[in-house]
């Protein structure tokens, strides 16, 4: 499969953006229910729906089945290892594994590059978001449903297709250091909402847990878009 890339030069630093993502229509060809919101509030349904249509077809038991697995997936690129870069820092993770489908890497990455490039239109300080869950395993999930309210246990987390993005802090390149910043939470929820009305992907603002919760939205196979012209609609 071909796969096309757009070079970004931001502050001197090569940026890869997939052409199949940010230039996918998927108000019209997203291959689940989705409408436009300018809203950061999809319900958790509406989450799993997407997440059980385009992530991994059985969630990983236990951390062990998880090990025993994941080479093999990522050699057929089925995941990806998600890893600190130009866009954003993963938190130490203790409750999660640092994978995702492809698809929510490039959006990863469509989020990061939006991000920055509004902070530099700005002039505000250079910020990396900080990733806080990834990919879980229902055994995870399980010990998570016993001390977070909000974790459920069947979560989208279990499908490699979601992540939670903290918006408590971020971490400031030129300090070198973790901080607060309203600026910086401003413009995360500007570029959220920007692409949650262009169905990139589903999101909810977790209070409790300070992160918004995100599910990859995945476009139609190109053969089903020349037969089809639609957007799903919910009620």
């Amino acid at each position: 499969m071909l796969i096309g890339f757009i070079f970004f030069n931001l502050n001197h630093t090569k940026i890869i953006r997939s052409k199949d993502f940010y230039e996918c229509d998927h108000v019209h060809f997203a291959n689940a229910p989705i409408t436009p919101s300018d809203k950061l509030n999809d319900a958790n349904v509406i989450h799993l729906i997407h997440a059980q249509k385009n992530g991994l077809k059985k969630p990983f038991t236990t951390t062990e089945d998880f090990f025993s697995k994941i080479d093999s997936l990522k050699r057929n690129s089925i995941l990806i290892e998600v890893t600190d870069n130009k866009f954003y820092q993963l938190k130490s993770l203790t409750n999660s594994e640092p994978y995702l489908i492809p698809e929510a890497v490039d959006m990863l990455n469509e989020i990061g590059y939006r991000f920055q490039k509004r902070l530099r239109e700005k002039k505000y300080p250079n910020y990396r978001f900080r990733i806080t869950s990834l990919l879980r395993t229902e055994e995870t999930q399980n010990s998570l449903s016993h001390h977070n309210g909000n974790a459920t246990l069947h979560s989208a987390h279990l499908y490699g297709t979601t992540v939670d993005i903290s918006y408590k802090n971020f971490y400031n390149t030129e300090k070198d250091t973790v901080e607060s910043s309203y600026e910086a939470v401003q413009t995360l929820t500007k570029v959220l909402i920007e692409m949650r009305e262009e169905c990139k992907f589903l999101a909810v603002r977790e209070r409790h847990q300070s992160c918004f919760h995100i599910t990859v939205v995945v476009c139609l196979p190109k053969s089903d878009k020349n037969k089809h012209h639609f957007w799903w609609k919910m009620d």
